[in-house]
């Protein structure tokens, strides 16, 4: 096979694969993992160094901001999925999510930036029990590295709808 033969049919196959629709998600980073928000669910990025506390809220509920004019309760999302310690505020960041018209923040140690994947690049997610990451996660991104292997960038994406559901049952 010749070299222009070959490069005809990397072409064809990234033409291709740009053809095919893809979903864009915001990646972050927890622990040494990285997870995946659906882009369309995602309002902002900001930083934010201090919250209000809220008595008797949940462990994983850190508190409230004011996000011009609306109160939003900021999630650390490690907390809510059994990591032991608090992020530090100073060192992360907050993703503000708007949810049916619900607005909360999830504090997470990174953001990274935004994957787009195709249908055929996300898997279903494998039956991770009952614990708080497993119900959370909707399936799981594999793109391919450099040498061809889909094992090594792995992207975990979060249901966000089940995140809203626990917040709401952990506060009622």
């Amino acid at each position: 096979m010749s070299a222009d033969s070959t490069m005809l049919e990397q072409y064809h196959a990234e033409h291709h694969a740009a053809e095919r629709p893809r979903r864009e998600f915001l990646t972050c980073r927890l622990g040494e993992e990285t997870y995946g928000i659906d882009i369309l669910q995602v309002q902002e990025i900001r930083e934010i160094d201090r919250v209000t506390r809220v008595p008797h809220a949940a462990r994983f509920m850190r508190g409230v901001i004011n996000l011009r004019g609306a109160i939003v309760p900021v999630i650390d999302l490690g907390l809510m999925f059994g990591f032991p310690d608090p992020i530090a505020l100073k060192a992360a960041s907050t993703i503000v999510l708007n949810v049916e018209r619900r607005l909360v923040g999830l504090v997470v140690a990174s953001v990274s930036d935004v994957v787009a994947l195709a249908e055929d690049e996300i898997r279903a997610a494998p039956d991770l029990g009952e614990r708080a990451i497993g119900a959370a996660i909707t399936g799981i991104g594999v793109r391919p590295d450099a040498e061809g292997r889909d094992d090594v960038n792995s992207i975990l994406l979060l249901d966000v709808d089940h995140v809203m559901r626990r917040i709401r049952t952990e506060r009622e």
